[in-house]
C-alpha cells in the first residue's frame, strides 16, 4: 500500500507544470518587466503554474537577453521570455550575432500598451503643436527614451513626419529603458521622452512630467492624455508585448503550453491586473500571432528606413 502511495504521488508530481522561468530582457521597473511578473503573478494566483520567476538581462532593446536565450534554452519547456515591438526593431539593427524569430517559438501576444511623449514640468512646450513648431527650428532637441529603433523611437519619428519635420535628423539620445530616459528628461539631459504610458504614469500624475500625446488611435478610458491623432496629427502606434518560448520545443508541449498561456490570458486575475495599469488585454494565440510577427518585421523595416537606420 505504501509503495502505492509513493507511485500515485509520484505520478501527480509528473504530470504538474514545472515552474517557469520567465526572462524579461529589460531592466526592472519597465514594461517588459511588468509583463514578466504580472504573467508569473497570474500563473501563481489562478493555481496554473504556482512559484514562477522572473528574471532579468537588460541591453540592445532586448537583444542582448535574447542572444543568451536562444542560445542556451533551446528545447527547454520551462523556460519563457517576453518582448514587443522595440525588441524587433532591435534584433534587426543589431550587427553582432544577430537573432532571429527562427529561434523562438511565438506562444501568444498579451498586451496592448501607447506610448506618450512627455516632457518636464517646467518645458515652454505646452501641447504637440508647440514641440513640431520647435522642432522645426531647432532639429538639436534631444529626443530619447529606450533603445534606438524602440516603440518610442518610432512613435517620436512618426509624430515629426506627421507633422511635416524632417526626421532624418532626429536627435535621439536612448537610455537602458523607459523608467531611465524618464530620470534623464527630469534630470535636464533630455527635452522630450516618449515612454511607454504605463512606466511614465506615476510621474504623469504626480505633476512631475507634462504628457503631450498618446500614440493611441482614439481615447483611452481612464487616461486624461489628448491623443496625436485628436490633435490633428496623423500617427499612432500600438506597443505590442507577447511571450515566446525557446525553438526546438515538440509539438505536445507546445500543446501544454498554449493551453496553459490561455487560461491565464483569459482569467479574471490577468484582466485586473492589467486594468490596474492602464493596458490593454490583447490575446492572440500562437498561429495567428506568428502571421502578425511576420507582418510586423515588414513594417518595422519600413519604418527603420524612415528614420535613416536601415538601408
Amino acid at each position: 500500500m505504501k509503495n502505492l502511495l509513493i507511485l500515485s504521488t509520484l505520478c501527480l508530481l509528473g504530470t504538474a507544470h514545472a515552474q517557469y522561468r520567465i526572462l524579461a530582457p529589460s531592466t526592472a521597473g519597465g514594461g517588459y518587466d511588468t509583463l514578466a511578473h504580472n504573467i508569473a503573478t497570474t500563473l501563481d494566483r489562478t493555481k496554473l503554474v504556482p512559484g514562477s520567476t522572473v528574471y532579468n538581462v537588460p541591453g540592445e532593446g532586448g537583444v542582448v537577453g535574447l542572444r543568451g536565450f536562444t542560445a542556451n534554452q533551446k528545447g527547454k519547456t520551462n523556460q519563457l521570455v517576453v518582448f514587443g515591438l522595440t525588441t524587433i526593431a532591435s534584433m534587426q539593427l543589431s550587427k553582432d550575432s544577430p537573432v532571429s524569430l527562427k529561434d523562438l517559438t511565438p506562444v501568444a501576444r498579451l498586451v496592448n500598451d501607447y506610448e506618450v511623449l512627455v516632457v518636464s514640468n517646467s518645458s515652454p512646450y505646452r501641447s504637440l503643436a508647440d514641440l513640431i513648431a520647435a522642432y522645426k527650428g531647432n532639429p538639436g532637441l534631444r529626443f530619447g527614451g529606450a533603445s534606438v529603433g524602440s516603440a518610442g523611437h518610432l512613435f517620436t519619428g512618426d509624430v515629426l513626419r506627421a507633422g511635416g519635420g524632417n526626421i532624418r535628423t532626429l536627435k535621439w539620445i536612448p537610455s537602458s529603458g523607459n523608467l531611465q530616459g524618464i530620470k534623464a528628461l527630469m534630470n535636464g539631459e533630455l527635452d522630450v521622452v516618449s515612454s511607454s504610458y504605463g512606466v511614465a504614469e506615476p510621474e504623469i500624475k504626480a505633476g512631475r512630467v507634462r504628457a503631450l500625446a498618446l500614440s493611441a488611435p482614439e481615447a483611452v478610458a481612464g487616461i486624461n492624455v489628448p491623443t496625436a491623432v485628436s490633435q490633428g496629427v496623423d500617427a499612432e502606434l500600438v506597443n505590442w508585448r507577447g511571450i515566446f518560448a525557446p525553438a526546438g520545443l515538440n509539438n505536445e508541449a507546445k500543446s501544454k503550453l498554449n493551453s496553459t498561456i490561455s487560461r491565464m490570458a483569459l482569467s479574471g486575475e490577468w484582466r485586473s491586473l492589467l486594468f490596474a495599469e492602464k493596458q490593454n488585454s490583447f490575446f492572440q494565440p500562437g498561429t495567428p500571432f506568428t502571421v502578425f510577427l511576420t507582418r510586423e518585421e515588414a513594417r518595422v523595416q519600413g519604418l527603420l528606413r524612415e528614420l535613416g537606420l536601415m538601408n
